[in-house]
C-alpha cells in the first residue's frame, strides 16, 4: 500500500496493490511520508474502503476539519440501518451523516437545538426509519456523551430517506426543482458567491431546501419556533437572516405561502453554515 496525499499526520489516502483507493487512520502514519512511500501497515488502526474514488476523496477531504470518533458513530449506525432495513446503503450516506452527527453535536454544544417540524409526519410515515434513529441517538451518547432529544432521531431518518428513496419523476419534482433553483440564485447574488456543487455543505443545504419545497407545494402548515431561538440566530446571524428575508418574499409572492419562524430558524442556520465554512 502506498500514500497518495496525507491530510493530517493521522489520517491518509492510499492506494492499494490492486490501484483501489482508501481512506487510512493511524498515529503518526503519515510521518516523514511522501506520496509514492510505502505505508508501514503496523501503524494502522482502521481503513475505509469505498466503492468510488470520488466518496473517497470527500470523505478525505471531510476529514480535515471532522475527528475520526464521527466517522466511526455514522459507521456503526450505517451498519445497524442496513441490518435492519436489510437493503445497501449508498456510500455518500456515511459523508451526510458523519458531517450531520458533527454539526448536530456542535449545535447541541452552542445551545442551538432546533426541532424537527417533520417529526410527527417522520413518526408517521417512516416508523422503521425512525427507530434507527432512535438506536442512533443510543450509539452518539455512548460515544460522545451527548444526549440528543428525539427531534435528532427524525434527522437521522430523514437522512436515510433521503439516501434509500430517488426522487419521483413527475410535474412535482419539477416544480421542487425550480423552487430549489431560485432559492440557490437568491443566496448566491445575496452572498455574491459561487457554489462549489461537490461540496457537503452545499449537499446539505439543497437537501434541505428539497424538503423546505416539498411543503411549499402542499402548503403543508407547520408549528412555529419559539421566539427566543428565532431572535438568537436573527441576533448572531444577521446577513443570513437578511438572505432568508429575501427567500421569505419570494415564498409569499411566487406561492403565497409565508414562511414561519421555524422554516427561517433552519434557513439562517444552513445559509450561514456554508457560507462561513467555505468562501467560494
Amino acid at each position: 500500500m502506498k500514500l497518495k496525499k496525507v491530510l493530517n499526520n493521522n489520517v491518509i489516502l492510499a492506494k492499494t496493490d490492486d490501484h483501489q483507493e482508501v481512506v487510512v487512520f493511524g498515529n503518526g502514519i503519515a510521518f516523514n511520508l511522501k506520496p509514492g512511500n510505502l505505508i508501514d501497515e503496523t501503524k494502522i488502526n482502521k481503513i475505509f474502503i469505498l466503492k468510488t474514488r470520488d466518496i473517497s476523496i470527500k470523505l478525505a477531504n471531510l476529514l480535515k476539519e471532522v475527528p475520526i470518533e464521527y466517522v466511526e458513530i455514522a459507521q456503526e449506525i450505517i451498519i445497524y440501518a442496513s441490518k435492519k432495513l436489510n437493503v445497501s446503503i449508498s456510500d455518500y450516506m456515511i459523508l451526510t451523516l458523519t458531517d450531520h452527527i458533527y454539526f448536530a453535536v456542535k449545535r447541541y454544544k452552542n445551545k442551538e437545538q432546533i426541532r424537527n417540524v417533520l417529526l410527527w409526519e417522520v413518526k408517521r410515515f417512516y416508523k422503521t426509519e425512525f427507530e434507527i434513529g432512535l438506536k442512533a441517538l443510543e450509539i452518539v451518547e455512548e460515544k460522545t456523551g451527548m444526549k440528543f432529544d428525539e427531534d435528532e432521531a427524525g434527522f437521522i431518518a430523514l437522512h436515510l430517506v433521503n439516501t434509500l428513496v430517488e426522487g419521483n419523476e413527475n410535474d412535482k419534482a419539477i416544480n421542487i426543482t425550480n423552487i430549489v433553483q431560485d432559492i440557490l440564485g437568491i443566496i448566491k447574488y445575496h452572498f455574491k458567491i459561487e457554489f462549489d456543487e461537490d461540496s457537503l455543505n452545499y449537499g446539505r443545504l439543497v437537501t434541505h431546501l428539497k424538503f423546505f419545497a416539498q411543503r411549499i407545494l402542499v402548503k403543508d402548515r407547520i408549528y412555529d419556533e419559539e421566539d427566543d431561538l428565532f431572535n438568537q440566530v436573527n441576533y448572531k446571524y444577521p446577513e443570513a437572516f437578511e438572505c432568508v428575508k429575501k427567500i421569505e418574499r419570494y415564498v409569499l409572492n411566487g406561492y403565497g405561502t409565508k414562511i414561519t419562524h421555524a422554516e427561517m430558524v433552519y434557513l439562517v442556520l444552513h445559509i450561514s453554515r456554508m457560507t462561513n465554512r467555505n468562501k467560494y
